[in-house]
Order: C-alpha cells, then structure tokens, then sequence
C-alpha cells in the first residue's frame, strides 16, 4: 500500500464521522445523537495491504438516494438544494424558493397519464453528488456531512475516483470509481433509465482506454454498484429491467436485463417495501427550527410516491389497535380528510404551483389530478418490484441495514370532525413503531413479506439477498459505521465479483 493510502486510510477507519442527513424526507435527528459515537475499529489498512494491488476489481459506481444531488436552477445557477441559509440559496419557505424546489407540476398538460410522470421538464436540474450540505443560519456556520464519508472511504480504499462524468477518466491504473447524480423528485424508474444510459458512457469510456493501452482483457466491462437509500429502489429496478420503462404492462416479467452491467448490486437502508416518514411528511410536512417544508411541495416529488407503504401491508389501526381499512394512493381520501395539500392554509401554496389558476376549486383539482397519475405509477412501480423473478438473479445482492432506532411503521386511524386523522407516534396503548434507522424500518429494508400477511416463521422476500448485514445505526450515521465500511470494503476489495469467479 502506498504510505499516503495507508496513512489516511488508517486515521479514517478509527474515527466514526457525523452524517447529519438534512432532508425533506428520511431524516429523523435527535439533538444527542448529531455527532456520532465512537466505535470500536478495525486496523483497515493492515486488512487491505494486500488487496488493494488487486487488478481484476471492478470498476465502481455510487449511487445517492434522497435528496443527495446539489440541485441548481438552469436559469441563474441558483443554489435549490446544497445550502442553507446562506446569500446565493433559495429558501423554500419562500414563494421563489418553493417554486424552485417543488417539480414543475403546472407544465403537465391535462388529462394526465401516469406515462407522462416517467419525467417531468424543470428548470431545476442535479449537478454535482452532495458530498456536504453548507449551512450558514447566522449564528453558526457550518458543513454538514452527507456523502463525503463514502466517498473518502472509496478514494482511500485505491480507487480512482471521478464525479459524474465517465468522460473524466484517464487512466486505468487503478479501478475508476463514479458518482450517478440524478434528480431525486424525479419518478425512479426514469432515472434507472438514466442510471443504464451512464453505465453504456463509463462502459464505452473504459474499453476505449483500455484499447488505446493495449490492456483490454476477454472479460466485459462490469460494475460494483454501491446504492444509498432511494438510490437502491433505483438501482434494483435496472437490474431488474435494465433501461426500459415496464410500468405500462399489467405484470412485467424480470429479466434482469440489468444484470449484463452489473455484477454486484449493494443496497444500504433502502425503502424496499415503503417509509412512514414519507407519508407522514407528505401529509402535514416537514418543521425545521427557520423554515418548513410545505406539504404542498413535497407532493410534487414522483419519487415520494414511489417510497410509500403498501396498503396490502396492513398497517393501518383504530385507538384500540384493529385493523382499519383506508386507501393512502388515492388523491379522494386526501381530499376528503384535508391530508397534505388540502389542508387548512395550503392554497397559498397551491397559488405558487399553479399561478394561471384563479380558483381555489381548480387549483385543488389540478392538484388531485397530479397526484392521482403519481398514485397510480407508484402501485405499478410497487407491482414492478414487488414479484418474484421466475429465474434466478445473476448479480450479487448484498443488504446493509441499520436496527438501533425505534422508527414509524404503523398509523392510527382516528376521526375528528367527520374527517380521518393520522397518528404516526405511539400512544400509550399502541406501539406504533418497529426496529429500523429512524427511517426505514428493517423490515422494509429486507422486504419482508411476513409484512403482507405472511404469517411467522422465516423471512421470504422478492429480492433474492445473498448477503444481508444488520447494524446497530441510524440512517443518517450508518455510512460513516467502521462497521459498515470494513464489510464494504471485504466485499470490494478481497471478494471475487461473479464473473471473476465464473
């Protein structure tokens, strides 16, 4: 190992790093847990010595889940999503700011077909990966780690590392590794089209170099994806059906056509089977200490239709704990019970998405419209996902999930002034949440179908895992977890990739 590797890589494995994750959605914090604790590590750099040499490792590729691309308006090069507070950000608390920030929903043209979600045109586009969030509230200035953790690990790990661009590879002398920045309100399934579009790039890029040095080898060009969160549902669904858009057909087959690139897939705390934290932000928003993510907005996000629960998962309950029948994907419910963009106050918002409307009747109806079409993806996005394949899945799935957190799993159903309130707390009567990260629970991460009234006994779920790794960590946290990062870097660095072994 090169001294400056072994140097660094050695200082970065015994010190666990603050991942504060300061999003709409999936964020969860408790003031005593915003500094991560110190665990117990591994000698990483004695462990790797010899592993890092290795040629034959893939290239590698990260995927972000959530909100972890820095989003910048076309128009001026305004800062949407990357900083807080500071001059050159936008506020999404402000009329300006929440314009920018929610899909441009009022472009769709009626009537609307959930075809037309698979991308939506906006002003607002992903630019780089969001490695930190810049955050300046005048009392404190700051930068709030996201994925510089991951990325670090990767470039100490002999990576050459490259943000975004197959183009920016030169050189093969040791394994590229990329970023895939998408946007992340954007419907996942147009960006797992997006994710195979890359791929094809940094496929071509590399054997174009690789000739030009004469080092081209019989084995094809294959990745090791590594998939944050939401990134993991975008990721599963290339490997299932590669670049193609299936969600028009009544029960699509897998066919892993995804599985030509990919010869390893890592998940980490992805909402397989759905996050109540998604709901329940969709429905009354999101309250930061300055500002507040309006439910309005977080509306216009596709991708936040795609990460909520089942209601085949039977999670829904009255006072006393029975089971109670309700249907969350469909814009009628929301309107009759005032969820989300319909409640009390939300026209204001509603008059920033769709200005040329001049009622409130037809700005709730537009709105009701949208929604609709992006329930309707979402359960064929669900069914997509969601059935077993008929043969076997020629990729290596690995799952990491965090246990440690009490996270939001069930909702009471109540009734207050004709109307349905959710609960999503525990009562004193009701425990309303299960093992998780504070944002996925880890039955979602698993996709346990015993969640879908399948009984006791052992785990069955659609994604054929062949490896699944517990910690006890946090969404926010779990990326900078020694724990993870030595189990990360054994199966990139010392574990041979399918099609080595074959």
């Amino acid at each position: 190992m090169p001294p400056q590797h072994s140097a660094r890589l050695g200082k970065w494995a015994r010190t666990a790093v603050v991942l504060l994750l300061v999003v709409p959605i999936g964020g969860g914090c408790k003031t005593a847990r915003q500094v991560a604790a110190q665990y117990p590590s591994s000698d990483i750099e004695t462990i790797y010595a010899k592993a890092l040499p290795n040629a034959q490792r893939n290239p590698v590729v990260l995927v972000h889940g959530f909100a972890g691309a820095t989003m910048r308006r076309a128009e001026d090069g305004a800062t949407v999503w990357g900083t807080l507070f500071t001059k050159d950000s936008l506020l999404p608390s402000k009329q300006e700011g929440l314009r920018a920030f929610a899909l441009d929903i009022d472009g769709l043209q009626p009537p609307l077909d959930p075809n037309q979600l698979a991308f939506i045109e906006d002003d607002t586009q992903a630019v780089e990966l969001l490695e930190t969030v810049k955050a300046d509230a005048g009392v404190m200035d700051v930068n709030i780690g996201i994925y510089a953790a991951l990325v670090r690990l990767i470039e100490e790990a002999g990576y050459g590392y490259c943000q975004g661009d197959p183009a920016a590879i030169e050189t093969l002398e040791t394994p590229p590794c990329l970023t895939f920045f998408y946007d992340w309100r954007q419907d996942n399934v147009g960006n797992a089209i997006r994710l195979g579009r890359f791929l094809d790039k940094a496929r071509e890029r590399i054997a174009e170099i690789a000739t030009s040095k004469g080092t081209g080898g019989n084995r094809e060009v294959r990745f090791d994806l590594v998939a944050h969160s939401m990134g993991g549902l975008v990721a599963r669904y290339f490997l299932r059906y590669g670049a193609e858009d299936v969600l028009a057909a009544p029960r699509p087959t897998v066919t892993w056509a995804g599985a030509e690139y990919l010869d390893r897939l890592i998940v980490i705390s992805t909402p397989n089977f759905g996050a109540m934290r998604v709901l329940k932000e969709m429905v009354v928003g999101r309250r930061y200490p300055l500002i507040k993510f309006e439910p309005v907005m977080n509306t216009t996000w596709v991708s936040a239709y795609q990460m909520l629960p089942r209601n085949e998962q039977k999670i829904w309950v009255d006072a006393a704990g029975a089971a109670v029948e309700i249907d969350v994907l469909s814009a009628q419910t929301w309107v009759e019970n005032s969820w989300g963009p319909f409640a009390s106050g939300q026209d204001k918002y509603l008059a920033w998405i769709f200005p040329d409307e001049p009622s409130a009747r037809a700005r709730e109806e537009r709105m009701s419209e949208f929604m609709d079409a992006a329930f309707a993806r979402a359960r064929r996005f669900f069914l997509a996902m969601d059935q077993h394949a008929d043969r076997a899945c020629p990729t290596e799935l690995t799952l990491f999930a965090a246990d440690v957190q009490p996270t939001m799993a069930r909702a009471v159903v109540a009734e207050k002034d004709g109307k349905k309130v959710l609960g999503f707390e525990n009562t004193k009567r009701l425990i309303l949440k299960a093992p998780g990260d504070g944002s996925v629970t880890r039955a979602s991460a698993v996709a346990d179908e015993r969640l879908l009234g399948g009984g006791s006994g052992f785990v069955t779920s659609p994604i054929p895992w062949n490896r699944k790794v517990f910690l006890t960590d946090m969404h926010r946290t779990v990326l900078g977890n020694p724990t993870f990062q030595n189990n990360l870097l054994h199966i990139l660095l010392e574990t041979p990739a399918p099609s080595v072994s074959r």
